[in-house]
Parts: structure tokens; C-alpha cells; sequence
């Protein structure tokens, strides 16, 4: 990866080139080029699993009519099963350089600048935008029984008509159907039946104790048939899992002293959330010097720099960053984090 560093001074010793720091507003001259200083972007992309369980509506009488017992309330669960964390550049929008080029040396390859104002770099970390993501589930799987079990049954009523016979009144029976709705308990106990009924016929082909004889393809589709019908009855009774994977990526620039940042946070129940819902436990991005590895300070000649050309480069510091997870650390990595370092410069002539 070829630095900043040497690209500048290659820049350098081709041109004479008086390079001033930008301030608000300024006026630049004609033929004059703004480049930036890079800083370090810290992307972290998680990935989390949920788990979510849909009751059936028949649960309450799973105990009752098959003797199991199943969950009765609806759960959503997440954990983090995987994470990766990217160093990138991006232009430093605090650093930024005017460049004087309309010197006839100058050499055309300075001007190939990225989209951020970065000298082009032969560097896959350049800096990429980036936003918040969160796919959002399909909503909860739904159970019903439509199409399994009929929701209406017939009822026999008995009604009473009155005749009269001379002076007496006498009430006469009339029997009447009509339609009514089952009750949950009802429908849980016809598909309840219904599954022991496919359990007998299935037990049924395969002992050969009926009147067909299945044989070949066409006891196994019959079998996967009644298989299939159970399962559906059953979901009625134990519900339905469903699991999936939800992701979030965020970045994270480093300023010049602060150290902890918190990235991002995952809740059991609302799985990646962002840094700032606390409903979540925080995942914290702890940055640290390395031992032995913190650079040496140095300093330009005043008065060398007041009167010669000068361009200036950013020098990075190692750090070591880790990802965690209360205590427990997720993955760490070192990277060049260039706000942290010196900004230097070349003196010429």
C-alpha cells in the first residue's frame, strides 16, 4: 500500500510547490489545487440470527387432547454470530491544502485526485460512504387453521309452536337446524382427532391392515401425503420457528483523545439496534496505543519553514483496536490511525 507519505514527497522534489493550509472562505488562486490530509474510518459490519416462535392457537390444549405441553406465548430472540471491522481512508475535511501548480514542471499525474480531494492512492482503504442498514423481518409467521378445521357446525334446536284446540293452548316441538360457530376448545379437539386419524391410517398402509394395497411410489407418496397433513394439524398445537439473519454496519471516525466509542448495541429481544437506543447492551470499540510502538515526536525548523517551500503529509499511529462485548472481546486488529498521528512537512530549497 503506498502511503501518503511518498506520494508527497515524490510530489516534492518534481515541483516547487508552496502548499498553505485552507481556511473558511478563502479565495483560491487560479490554477491552484486543494488536496486533503487522510484520516482513518473504522467500519463495522454485524450480523445477528433471530429466532422467532409463533404459538399455535390451539396451544392452551395441546396438554388436553395430546398430552404434550408447548410454549403459549409468542418470543423473539437475536444473538451475534458474526462481525468484521474494516479500516478505510477518507479525507480529513480539517486538514485540507491549497497547492500552487501552475508552475509548466508540474507533473500531470498530481491532479489525479479522488472524489474526497485525497492525491490518488494505489489503496484499497479509501474511504466509501456508508449508512445504517437494518433489513427488517417479514413480520410473525402466521398459524391459523383456515382450511384445516370448519369453523361453523350444524346444531339441532328444538323449538315450540302453540296451538290451539278450543280453549286449550298446547305447545308443540319443532325441530330445527342451524349454523353456529365452534368454539376454540371444538375446533382444537377435531384436529386433535384428525391427527390420530392419520396417525392410524399411516400405521394402517405401512402393516398392510387395509382394503387397498399400496405398493412401490405409491405407498411412499401416500405416506408423505399423511405426513405432511399431520404436520400442518400439529403446528396448530406446537407452532412455528422461523429463523433468519438481520444486519447492521456502522462506522466510527477516531478523534484526536477519545478512546471507548460505543459502536453499536444488541438486545436479546429487538436484536441490532443503534448506538444511541439504550434498550440494547453496548458493543464498545476500545482503542490503545501498543506498547513500544508510540512514535517519536518531532519538530520542523521554524525558521527553514517561513522561508522555503513546503508541503505537508499526515503520519499515522499503530493503535490496537478491539471490539467488545462487556468483557469479552469479539476480535481486535492494529491500524494506522492517521488524526492521531503528526502532521509534518517537506522543506525545499
Amino acid at each position: 500500500m503506498k502511503k501518503l507519505i511518498i506520494l508527497l514527497l515524490t510530489l516534492s522534489l518534481w515541483m516547487p510547490v508552496q502548499a498553505q493550509q485552507a481556511v473558511d472562505m478563502q479565495e483560491i488562486p487560479q490554477g491552484a489545487v486543494v488536496y486533503s490530509l487522510p484520516r482513518t474510518c473504522v467500519r463495522i459490519v454485524a450480523q445477528a440470527q433471530y429466532t422467532q416462535f409463533t404459538a399455535g392457537p390451539y396451544a392452551r390444549y395441546a396438554r388436553k387432547f395430546l398430552g404434550i405441553d408447548v410454549p403459549q406465548e409468542n418470543t423473539t430472540s437475536y444473538r451475534l454470530t458474526h462481525i468484521e471491522m474494516t479500516p478505510m481512508l477518507e479525507a480529513d475535511p480539517h486538514q485540507m491544502y491549497v497547492a500552487d501548480v501552475s508552475s509548466k514542471n508540474v507533473s500531470p499525474w498530481f491532479l489525479q485526485l479522488t472524489s474526497q480531494g485525497l492525491v490518488m492512492l494505489a489503496d484499497s482503504r479509501s474511504g466509501t460512504e456508508t449508512k445504517w442498514r437494518f433489513p427488517s423481518m417479514s413480520g410473525e409467521p402466521e398459524v391459523t387453521d383456515a382450511g384445516l378445521i370448519a369453523n361453523i357446525k350444524q346444531e339441532q334446536t328444538t323449538l315450540y309452536r302453540s296451538e290451539v284446540q278450543g280453549t286449550t293452548i298446547t305447545p308443540v316441538p319443532v325441530q330445527q337446524s342451524q349454523l353456529v360457530e365452534k368454539t376454540l376448545e371444538e375446533r382444537a379437539e377435531e384436529a386433535a382427532r384428525k391427527i390420530f386419524q392419520l396417525r392410524n391410517k399411516r400405521m394402517a398402509i405401512i402393516t398392510g391392515d387395509t382394503d387397498v394395497i399400496f405398493s412401490g411410489e405409491a405407498m411412499g407418496s401416500a405416506l408423505e401425503e399423511m405426513r405432511r397433513m399431520e404436520e400442518e394439524y400439529m403446528k396448530l398445537f406446537i407452532g412455528v420457528t422461523v429463523t433468519g439473519k438481520s444486519h447492521l454496519a456502522a462506522d466510527v471516525v477516531p478523534d484526536a483523545e477519545k478512546t471507548k466509542y460505543i459502536v453499536f448495541r444488541i438486545s436479546e429481544k429487538d436484536g441490532l439496534l443503534p448506538a444511541e437506543n439504550v434498550s440494547g447492551r453496548p458493543i464498545v470499540l476500545d482503542m490503545s496505543l501498543i506498547e513500544g510502538n508510540i512514535p517519536v515526536q518531532v519538530r520542523a525548523n521554524e525558521q527553514a519553514a517561513r522561508s522555503g517551500t513546503r508541503v505537508f503529509y499526515r503520519q499515522p499511529v499503530i493503535m490496537l483496536l478491539r471490539l467488545l462485548d462487556g468483557q469479552q472481546e469479539l476480535l481486535q486488529a492494529r491500524t494506522p490511525i492517521y488524526q492521531r498521528g503528526q502532521v509534518l512537512n517537506f522543506i525545499i530549497n
